[in-house]
C-alpha cells in the first residue's frame, strides 16, 4: 500500500520519470542499540531514486496518521456506546428505586424501624429487670422477705410507719423468743414442769413461735401476690416484644431492599461518571500520538562500489569458517545440557518432565504463573504431563511430601514448584506449598502474597503454622511463605519441630511441596531431604553444567535421599527431536 501511494505521488511530481519507479528497490535497517531506521533506495537514476525514497517515507507517515485517526475514532465510538448503556441502566435503577419508595413508603419505614429498635431494646431491658426482681425475691431470707412485703404494702397504701416495719417485728419476736427459750432452759433446772411460772414461760415461748409463723405465712402470701403481679408484667412485656420483633422483621425486609436499590443506583452512577470521564478524556486528547518521526530526508545519492559485493561475500565466508571453528571448540569444552538426549547420555535418573521455554510471555514482574484457560498451551500441557508422571510413577509408595530443588541458582525451581502446585490443585488435590528457601525464597512474590510472616517464624516457634497459611489461586491450594530471611537456615531445618510438622501436614493435605535452596549453594536441601518421600531436581537447558548437576546428585545420594527424577526446564522447542512440541495449535480449544 505504501509503495502504491509512493508511485502515484511520484507520477504527479515527476511524470516524465514515472516509468523508473519499478527500477527502485527500497530497504530498511535498524541501527544497533537505537530506535532509528535507515531507509535506503537503490536504482538506476540517482535523482529519481532520491525523490522516490522521500515519496515513500511521506506515504508511510501519512498511512500511519490515518491508522491512528481510525483507531481513535473507533475507541471513541466504543466508549460512547458504553456510556449510553451505563446511562440507561442508571435511569432504569433510579426508576425502580422511585417506584419502590412510592409503593412501600421506605423513607418513613426507615424512621419507624429506628424507633421500633429503640422500643424493643427498652422492653427487653425492662423484662430483664423484672426477671432479676423475681430471682431476688426467691432468694431472700425471712427478714428480707418481710421487709420487702412491708415496703410493698406501704407503697400500695401510701402510709408510712417509720421503723416499725414487719421485718423489725420479725427480728423483735426472734429476739424475744431467744430470751424466753434461754430463760425456760435455765428455769427447767430449778422448776418442775407443773410449776405455774414454768408453764407460763412455755406458753409465752409457744405464743412467740406462733407469731413468727403468722408473720412468715403472711409474707409468703404477699410474696405470691407480688410474683403474680411481676409475672403478669413479664407476660405483657413478652407480648410487646413479640409484636415489636414482628414489626422489626417486616420493616427489615423493606429497608434491606431499599438499601440494595440505593446501592444499585449509586453503583450505576459511579460507572456512568467513569465512562463519561474516560470519553471526555479521549475526546479532548490528541487523535493519535505519533511515535515515529522523520529525522532527515534522503541524502545525496552516491554511486555503489561494485567490488563491495565481492568483499562482503569473502568476509561472510571467512567469518562462517571462523565461526564454525569457534563453535566446534566451544562444543568440545561445554558440558551444559541442551536436550533430553544429552541428559540420557549423562545420567541414569528418569526425566519426569520437560518444560518449554516461554520467555516471550515474561513481563516486567517476571514470568506469570499458570492461570485458568492459560493461552500458553504447550506450557500448561507440560505441567499436566509432569503431574501424570508423578501420579503414575512405578515402584514408589505413596508420595505425599516432595522437594523441588536444583544444583545452582536461577534454574527456575521456584516457578516450577509453584506451577506444579497449581496443576495438582486444579486436579482436586489438597496441596500445601512451603517456601523452605530461607535465604532467597520468592514464592510470596510469585503469588503476590504478604511474606512478612512464614516458615522461618514457624521453625523458630514464633508462630503457629496454621496462622501463616495463605490461599493461592484455588481454595484447595495453601501456601506458607518464606518469612524473614536468615543465615541460620541449616540449624532451623534441623529443629525437631520439622518431622512433627510433616506428620500434621500429611494428615491435612494430599500433597506437600517444598521449594528449597540450591544444593551446591547451601547445605539446606541435603539436610532436610531425607525426611521427605522424594526429591525432584530441576535442570535448566543450555545453562546447567552436567558436572555440577552430578555433584549435586551425589550430595543427595550420600544422605540416602530418594531422587524421583529430573525436570528439564526452558526447553528450546525449535531444536530437532522435540516433535512433541511441533503442534502448538492442537492444544488450543476450537
Amino acid at each position: 500500500m505504501v509503495r502504491e501511494r509512493a508511485v502515484k505521488k511520484i507520477a504527479v511530481e515527476r511524470p516524465q520519470d514515472s516509468s523508473l519507479a519499478d527500477t527502485v528497490e527500497i530497504s530498511a535497517q535498524n541501527e544497533p542499540n537505537t530506535f532509528i531506521f535507515d531507509v535506503t533506495g537503490a536504482g538506476t537514476n540517482p535523482e529519481f531514486t532520491r525523490a522516490f525514497v522521500n515519496a515513500t517515507m511521506d506515504a508511510f507517515m501519512q498511512l500511519r496518521r490515518e491508522e491512528g485517526d481510525q483507531a481513535h475514532n473507533s475507541q471513541v465510538a466504543v466508549l460512547q456506546k458504553q456510556a449510553d448503556t451505563e446511562k440507561q441502566e442508571m435511569e432504569t435503577s433510579r426508576a425502580v428505586l422511585d417506584r419502590f419508595k412510592e409503593d412501600s413508603a421506605a423513607p418513613f419505614i426507615e424512621q419507624q424501624s429506628e424507633q421500633i429498635s429503640t422500643e424493643l431494646s427498652e422492653s427487653r431491658k425492662a423484662r430483664g429487670e423484672l426477671l432479676q426482681q423475681v430471682n431476688m425475691y426467691k432468694n431472700l431470707s425471712a427478714p428480707g422477705l418481710l421487709d420487702v412485703n412491708s415496703k410493698t404494702e406501704k407503697k400500695g397504701s401510701g402510709t408510712s410507719q417509720g421503723n416499725d416495719s414487719v421485718a423489725s417485728r420479725w427480728i423483735e419476736k426472734q429476739e424475744q423468743l431467744a430470751i424466753k427459750e434461754a430463760e425456760l432452759k435455765e428455769r427447767s433446772t430449778v422448776w418442775k414442769p407443773a410449776h405455774p411460772r414454768f408453764q407460763q414461760l412455755e406458753r409465752e415461748v409457744s405464743d412467740l413461735r406462733l407469731s413468727l409463723d403468722v408473720l412468715k405465712a403472711h409474707a409468703d402470701k404477699n410474696l405470691e401476690g407480688v410474683l403474680r403481679r411481676i409475672d403478669a408484667e413479664i407476660k405483657t412485656k413478652d407480648e410487646a416484644i413479640l409484636e415489636l420483633e414482628t414489626k422489626a422483621r417486616d420493616f427489615s425486609k423493606i429497608t434491606s431492599k431499599y438499601a440494595a436499590l440505593k446501592e444499585d443506583v449509586e453503583r450505576h452512577e459511579t460507572t456512568y461518571k467513569a465512562a463519561l470521564e474516560a470519553l471526555n478524556k479521549i475526546r479532548t486528547g490528541s487523535a493519535a500520538q505519533e511515535i515515529l518521526g522523520l529525522r532527515q530526508p534522503a541524502s545525496t545519492p552516491v554511486i555503489e562500489n561494485k567490488g563491495v559485493v565481492r568483499h562482503i561475500l569473502t568476509g561472510l565466508i571467512g567469518g562462517f569458517l571462523i565461526g564454525l571453528t569457534i563453535l566446534f571448540l566451544l562444543d568440545r569444552n561445554d558440558d551444559r545440557l541442551a536436550s533430553s538426549s544429552e541428559m540420557i547420555e549423562q545420567f541414569n535418573e528418569a526425566i519426569v518432565g520437560q518444560i518449554p521455554d516461554v520467555a516471550s510471555s515474561r513481563t516486567h514482574a517476571g514470568l506469570p504463573l499458570l492461570q485458568e484457560e492459560d493461552q500458553r498451551f504447550m506450557f500448561a500441557e507440560a505441567f499436566r504431563s509432569l503431574r501424570s508422571s508423578l501420579i503414575f510413577m512405578p515402584n514408589q509408595k505413596e508420595l505425599k511430601t516432595l522437594i523441588v530443588t536444583s544444583a545452582i541458582p536461577n534454574e527456575g525451581k521456584s516457578t516450577i514448584t509453584s506451577n506444579l502446585a497449581i496443576t495438582m490443585a486444579n486436579a482436586g488435590a489438597r496441596v500445601l506449598l512451603v517456601d523452605a528457601d530461607l535465604r532467597r525464597g520468592d514464592i510470596a512474590a510469585l503469588f503476590d502474597l504478604d511474606g512478612r510472616t512464614g516458615f522461618s517464624n514457624v521453625l523458630r516457634g514464633e508462630a503457629e503454622w496454621k496462622s501463616c497459611i495463605q490461599k493461592g489461586r484455588k481454595d484447595n491450594l495453601h501456601i506458607i511463605p518464606r518469612g524473614p530471611t536468615t543465615n541460620q537456615s541449616g540449624e532451623l531445618l534441623l529443629m525437631p519441630i520439622l518431622p512433627k510438622l510433616l506428620e500434621e501436614w500429611k494428615a491435612a493435605y494430599d500433597l506437600i511441596l517444598f521449594n528449597t535452596a540450591p544444593i551446591l549453594a547451601t547445605d539446606d536441601t541435603p539436610t532436610v531431604a531425607p525426611n521427605f518421600d522424594g526429591t525432584l531436581m530441576v535442570i535448566r537447558a543450555s545453562f546447567t553444567s552436567a558436572r555440577l548437576t552430578r555433584n549435586a546428585l551425589n550430595a543427595l545420594y550420600q544422605r540416602q535421599v530418594n531422587v524421583l527424577g529430573l525436570i528439564l526446564n526452558c526447553v528450546d522447542t525449535e531444536i530437532p527431536g522435540y516433535n512433541y512440541y511441533q503442534y502448538p495449535k492442537y492444544y488450543a480449544a476450537q
